[in-house]
Parts: structure tokens; sequence; C-alpha cells
């Protein structure tokens, strides 16, 4: 009798799922996604990340906070967020940021979370779709997000080129120094 292969085929291996940060990091910098996905981790040390974190845990009330969501992408990649704050009520998810220094990767980030909802056929209590918001608290400014055939589309190839881009085996280089690196967490790593 045949032995069974140990090696589990490709189309059953089991795939970390991508979630909302991982994937609001590729959109600001593919090296931080890959570096982080290979388990190396700089933020616990990061200044404006620990004011990101108590802005989020001071402005809003707990009763409100962190839905954490999961998914299954069309080509079957497992996805996960989790959503700042949700007003189930009214149909709205927050996610708190700290300034708009990146905010293409803050709407993104949100639609993604507004999709994983879609993908789950979850409405709000009038059965519209969910909307999204993500609020300022320190510039005491909101931006509405919605979602929309055309951004699931982008989301569908943002996911794929970034499915792409944590099988390599190595970081992608450096992106050309910008402005935005002197705060992350990851620069000294990248530029010494």
């Amino acid at each position: 009798m045949p032995q069974q292969s140990s090696n589990t085929p490709p189309s059953q291996k089991s795939i970390a799922p991508i979630g909302g940060m991982l994937f609001s990091y590729y959109l600001i910098c593919p090296r931080k996604a890959w570096l982080v996905r290979q388990g190396i981790w700089m933020e616990q040390e990061s200044e404006d990340v620990a004011l990101g974190r108590l802005l989020d845990e001071t402005s809003y009330s707990r009763s409100e906070k962190h839905l954490d969501l999961y998914a299954t992408a069309p080509d079957g990649t497992p996805l996960t967020g989790r959503i700042d704050r949700a007003v189930l009520r009214d149909g709205v998810l927050h996610e708190t940021k700290k300034g708009r220094s990146c905010q293409a990767a803050h709407l993104s980030q949100v639609r993604f979370y507004l999709w994983l909802l879609k993908l789950n056929g979850v409405t709000g209590a009038d059965g519209a779709p969910f909307r999204g918001q993500i609020d300022y608290p320190a510039l005491r400014r909101s931006e509405p997000v919605t979602l929309g055939p055309q951004q699931e589309e982008e989301l569908v190839l943002q996911l794929r080129y970034l499915g792409q881009l944590l099988e390599q085996p190595h970081p992608p280089a450096r992106l050309p120094k910008r402005e935005f690196c002197r705060k992350c967490a990851f620069e000294e790593l990248c530029y010494g």
C-alpha cells in the first residue's frame, strides 16, 4: 500500500492571514510589510506608535472599541482585521489615526475592513453596507470612507501584489529616503 506524503499540497497549505495593519504597511512601505511578516517587529520602541496607542485608548469609550473580523478573499487568502471602534446601530466603523501623513493608506485600510464585513455578508441595521470613518482626534477632524466596486477591485489587486511580495525570499530594496522614513520604527534598520 502506498504511503501518503507528509507534504501538504500547495492548494492546502496553511496560509498566514493578511491583516489590515500589514496591508496598510504594504501600501506605505513594502519593505516594512515584508520585514513584519518575517517576525521583525520594531514598533515596541517607537514613541510615535506609543502615542498612537495612547490616543486610541483614551479617545473613545471602551464599549464601542475593537471589533475583530475574519474573512476569506476570493482567491482563498485568509484575511483578518481589528477595527478600532464600531457603532453598530449606525452602521459605521471608525479607525483612529494620529495624523494624515499616510492618508491614502489609511483610506485603503478602512476600505479593507469594510470589504471584510461585505465578504461576511454583514450590513448595518438598516440593511445598507457599513460606512467607514477615519477619526483624527488630535486634529479634531474626521474623514468619511465608502467602498465601491472600483475600490474592491483595487483591494483584490493590491492583495495579490502583497501576497507575491510576501513569498519573496529577500526584502524589497529600501525606498529612496523620504520624510516619512524619519518617523518610522524601521528607519535605523533600513538606513542605519
